[in-house]
């Protein structure tokens, strides 16, 4: 009569057990997609100027919590989640447009994407000479690459995904080795710009300057991945 009775109770306490454990599994199936991290992308800046005493290479830290909502996709300042707006901003947006439409055949981005600076002050300098390495850094973050950790990228963007000139590419160069980047990526023909040849070239021979002409091809490099 004792032994029925354990048997019974063990057997009750499996079927409870098996019940939470449905339970639970339907409970998960309900939690909305915002509940994972998300994504992070840190993307470097090349500037023209970076001292030996200067703390860290100017970046910009990419994340994205691939919410549903809003949608479409919406660029945010990252602590104050204020849309990147206004005077000044031109260049991250048309850089968050050009990516958005680039994966646009194979990906519908929705939720938020934030953007937090590690430098402060306005983007005159790293405005629209920062367009490529944005645009292929937002590309990367919704494709969900990775970027080669010692390369950067000086270029505008052009409206085709084309490269565009900058200026003080010799200083750009200088200020990458110095942070210790092993390759530079330039517009097409920018390689032999007036004053490159006549830099130092104690810390510059550390640093592959490299001619590119599209963000596909900066892409490629910059990912290991093809667009």
């Amino acid at each position: 009569m004792r032994g029925h009775t354990s048997f019974s109770r063990s057997g009750t306490v499996r079927h409870l057990a098996a019940c939470v454990a449905v339970a639970l599994l339907g409970c998960l199936a309900l939690l909305p997609a915002t509940a994972h991290a998300g994504r992070t992308l840190v993307v470097p800046i090349s500037v023209a100027t970076y001292t030996e005493d200067q703390i860290g290479f100017p970046t910009f830290v990419m994340k994205w919590d691939e919410g549903r909502q809003p949608d479409p996709l919406a660029l945010r300042w990252g602590r104050s989640q204020v849309p990147v707006r206004g005077t000044g901003m031109s260049s991250l947006q048309r850089a968050f447009q050009f990516a958005v439409a680039r994966v646009g055949s194979t990906i519908r981005p929705t939720g938020t994407l934030s953007l937090y600076a590690t430098f402060t002050g306005p983007l005159s300098e790293g405005g629209s000479t920062a367009e490529a390495a944005l645009a292929i850094g937002f590309i990367a973050l919704l494709k969900g690459d990775q970027l080669v950790r010692d390369i950067t990228i000086t270029g505008t963007l052009e409206g085709d995904g084309r490269i565009g000139p900058v200026a003080q590419v010799a200083e750009k160069m200088s200020a990458a080795a110095r942070a210790g980047y092993h390759m530079l990526l330039v517009p097409r023909g920018q390689f032999y710009a007036p004053r490159i040849n006549r830099v130092s070239m104690t810390a510059e021979s550390n640093v592959l300057v490299r001619e590119v002409d599209t963000i596909e091809e900066a892409y490629e490099i910059m990912t290991g991945k093809r667009l």
